[in-house]
């Protein structure tokens, strides 16, 4: 009887180690499939995307001509490099505004001072400066480029005054319009606007009453043609919005889709 036993464990070990070398087998070459698989896909996607630049040992986006002009407040000029094929026009379009950004620059040194005023930053010697700061985001899809327009004086501080957003498809190389974004999402301007504001009005809630926000004024900034439509890596649709408001405008960023 002990003999019959121990031969059915034993045939049941046996069969036991067959299947788990037979998983171990199977799973191995699934796994290996799976891994190669999306290497490949990987290595097809950063090959499609580096056809697609000027210059293809650089980024997507890369900067030149840096200068450092104050570390505190955070001034630094430089031209930006969309490297795409067929954006040259742009990148001069984009970069036509430096000459006047970097000339710009005035010297608490050199200009008259109101002391009866707290001084910002006074050891950096920076008393007014345009400003020009990039952000970009890159998804399976898309690239996305904001640009952040604004300006700093010593008594308040930096302030953005204008966006602009730049979108390209990685598949084409090709820029897209924000009725082509929008359309992607199958979404309006009226409804980007809708969404901007249910947003706004939740913020509204957490505000003093002496702090208003301008529904109207910042809601009319939002054009088909100028609203700073971008995508996230994640590939969701987002906007930048300078909120108006009774005292200082801030800027907001709100999910679309």
């Amino acid at each position: 009887m002990s003999r019959t036993l121990e031969r059915k464990r034993n045939l049941i070990g046996g069969i036991g180690f067959v299947s788990f070398v037979l998983f171990l087998i199977i799973g191995g070459f699934f796994l290996t499939k799976y891994l190669t698989s999306d290497n490949e896909k990987e290595k097809i996607q950063q090959k499609e995307i580096d056809n697609l630049k000027i210059a293809e040992e650089k980024e997507l986006i890369y900067f030149t001509n840096e200068k450092v002009i104050s570390e505190d407040p955070d001034i630094v000029f430089q031209d930006i490099v969309v490297n795409i094929k067929g954006n040259e026009t742009l990148n001069e379009v984009i970069n036509n505004d430096m000459e006047n950004i970097r000339s710009s620059v005035k010297k608490i040194s050199e200009s008259e001072v109101d002391r009866s005023r707290e001084i910002l930053y006074e050891e950096s010697d920076i008393f007014y400066s345009l400003e020009r700061n990039y952000l970009s985001y890159e998804s399976s899809k898309y690239l996305s480029l904001i640009i952040y327009d604004g300006e700093y004086n010593c008594y308040t501080g930096s302030t953005i005054n204008k966006l602009k957003t730049y979108n390209f498809s990685l598949g084409t190389g090709k820029q897209l319009s924000n009725e082509t974004v929008l359309g992607f999402n199958s979404m309006s301007i009226d409804d980007v606007k809708n969404k901007v504001r249910v947003k706004l009005e939740e913020d509204q809630k957490d505000f003093s009453e002496d702090s208003q926000i301008n529904f109207d004024e910042t809601l009319n900034g939002i054009t088909l043609t100028d609203a700073a439509l971008f995508f996230k890596p994640t590939g969701k649709l987002y906007i930048s919005v300078i909120v108006k408001t009774n005292q200082e405008s801030y800027n907001d960023t709100i999910e679309l889709s």
